[in-house]
């Protein structure tokens, strides 16, 4: 598959950028600004954002998500990458038990967002539809086709059992290993802006409704640059999906 251009925004914008509706298509051009509210403190989950931040670990890795959803059929090209570059860090570089811990998060920004919402969200906003996203077998999703785990989630596989925790590239999986994943707020306005031009839901509504309804385990933040930044200063580095 090629790889789109990447670029780093938590910006409304670069979302709205990545959701634009097609030339021809049966809509008359939106010239209102965009519904971005700022998110304050007290309104997302400061605490759990710094508790993610602030662990201590000698090694931490921070996937950064570009505007590509799947690198194969129901396979979350972010996740694909923070499982691969996981299971070198744990299984080539030292034998257990000299293996180090990887701490590892990835902030989603742009279309991937919408990889963090329940299944609820994406029977109410037709999302699987709307994006042309697959299950593993090719047909299209019915719910979020990245979240379910594909099989055990026992940590003590074979790293080369590919039925195995180590190969599954679903986010339970990876929860199930100890990752974390951050949430752009900025990108779900803008991501979720044509949802609510194709339901005729107020965008507000909509903003609120996936804000509500992301998976245990994925932490709203305010904006997505800005978590890269704060995780930067804690020692996190950076990881941009270029390839």
């Amino acid at each position: 598959m090629n790889r789109k251009t990447f670029f780093v925004s938590g910006t409304v914008a670069s979302a709205l950028a990545a959701v634009t509706i097609a030339p021809g298509a049966d809509a008359a051009p939106n010239t209102a600004p965009p519904y971005a509210p700022v998110l304050l403190r007290g309104q997302y989950k400061y605490d759990e954002m710094m508790r993610v931040l602030d662990v201590t670990a000698t090694h931490k890795q921070l996937f950064l998500a570009n505007p590509d959803l799947l690198d194969a059929p129901g396979v979350s090209a972010t996740f694909l990458r923070m499982v691969s570059a996981w299971n070198a860090f744990e299984f080539s570089f030292e034998p257990a038990p000299a293996r180090a811990h990887l701490a590892m998060a990835a902030v989603l920004i742009s279309t991937p967002v919408v990889l963090a919402l329940n299944d609820a969200m994406w029977a109410k906003y037709d999302i699987a539809k709307t994006l042309k996203v697959t299950d593993r077998s090719g047909a299209l999703a019915v719910g979020n086709p990245t979240r379910k785990a594909w099989g055990s989630l026992d940590l003590s596989a074979d790293p080369n059992d590919t039925n195995g925790i180590y190969h599954d590239y679903s986010s339970d999986a990876l929860r199930a290993r100890g990752a974390h994943f951050l949430v752009c707020h900025n990108a779900i306005s803008g991501v979720s802006a044509r949802f609510a031009q194709a339901t005729g839901i107020s965008h507000a509504d909509v903003v609120n409704d996936w804000t509500a309804n992301v998976l245990p385990g994925f932490i709203v933040i305010p904006a997505g640059a800005a978590g890269v930044q704060l995780a930067q200063e804690r020692g996190w580095r950076l990881y941009p999906i270029t390839d």
